[in-house]
């Protein structure tokens, strides 16, 4: 079965199939990952893989604008639903990370999503949000470590493609511990002519 389809089978059992809602292991991961972001606030922000919508939530009151998206329709409703009164969010239905979309985007939030992805697609994903991301942007990745059936590569070599993406920069904000592991990079400012 493809990550696809067993996310479709997930979600046809449940709403809530990890438990976001009430796991103290999803609600303190949620707490540290946005209490790891640099700025208060952010303008424009891309979630990829946005599941229940629970994060989205929250990470609409720090964003103007924020797109979630999502490759399971039943997610997609059920991020719609949780996001329902959130000003500037827009839940959409994309196959990740094929169908990318176009930035710059200031934040770029990636929770639980590249371990389901085969190394070449980390790849493919890892070059997109570095490439969407605007000067200064912040990229922030926080993926579970132990193993599970369903992944497709470790949480280690997903975020050392990021880095790689980034060309060797150090993440601003480094947290690992035996349940997961969370890195902040800030890209480069681009130079601009009089600085030059």
């Amino acid at each position: 079965m493809n990550a696809l389809a067993h996310m479709q089978a997930l979600y046809a059992r449940s709403d809530d199939p990890w438990g976001v809602a009430r796991r103290w292991y999803e609600r303190r991961k949620r707490a540290l990952l946005l209490a790891s972001l640099p700025a208060e606030h952010y303008g424009r922000a891309f979630e990829p893989a946005c599941g229940t919508g629970r994060l989205t939530r929250e990470l609409a009151e720090r964003c103007d604008r924020l797109l979630a998206s999502d490759g399971a329709p039943a997610a997609v409703r059920i991020a719609q639903r949780a996001t329902l009164g959130c000003a500037g969010v827009e839940v959409a239905l994309q196959r990740l990370p094929h169908e990318w979309p176009a930035g710059p985007f200031d934040l770029v939030v990636l929770s639980e999503w590249l371990y389901y992805l085969e190394p070449a697609l980390v790849r493919v994903a890892a070059a997109r949000c570095v490439a969407s991301l605007a000067p200064g942007g912040t990229l922030l990745a926080c993926h579970y470590r132990p193993p599970f059936d369903d992944r497709a590569c470790a949480t280690g070599f997903a975020h050392a493609r990021l880095a790689e993406a980034l060309q060797g920069l150090p993440p601003a904000v480094h947290h690992e511990e035996d349940d997961f592991l969370l890195d902040v990079w800030i890209a480069p400012a681009r130079r601009t002519e009089a600085a030059a």
